[in-house]
């Protein structure tokens, strides 16, 4: 279950909770979260532009796809927070494991009765 947990969480990304511009996000370079007017959520790997016109970018099926963002529509843009992202991934599993080994850290030894230890790990 721990394992799954851990798996689970390799995939988390976690956006700043301050909106930005399209400009800001595409200068940015890295993942973006778009929200429309409609409240439809999309996630893009990085913000292009081409002619003054802004593309959200993303990886469908092993292809590149581009589509055309119309800034009437968009209610916010969220860029990704590294920082967090690398805490979430990262230090968090191992904050887990390490817990988890010292909390469990008695039933890895062996025991016996009035004989004395005979394992310790």
């Amino acid at each position: 279950m721990i394992l799954s947990f851990l798996i689970l969480l390799q995939g988390c990304t976690l956006y700043k909770s301050m909106p930005v511009n399209l400009d800001k996000a595409f200068r940015t370079k890295g993942k973006v979260k778009v929200v429309t007017k409609s409240n439809e959520r999309l996630k893009f790997k990085r913000i292009d532009q081409e002619n003054g016109s802004y593309y959200g970018v993303k990886k469908k099926k092993g292809e590149i796809v581009k589509i055309s963002l119309n800034k009437e529509q968009i209610k916010e843009v969220r860029v990704k927070d590294k920082t967090a992202s690398t805490i979430l991934t990262v230090i968090f599993p191992i904050a887990i494991i390490a817990g988890g080994l010292f909390i469990f850290q008695d039933a890895f030894k062996w025991k016996s009765d009035s004989l004395g230890p005979i394992f310790t790990y």
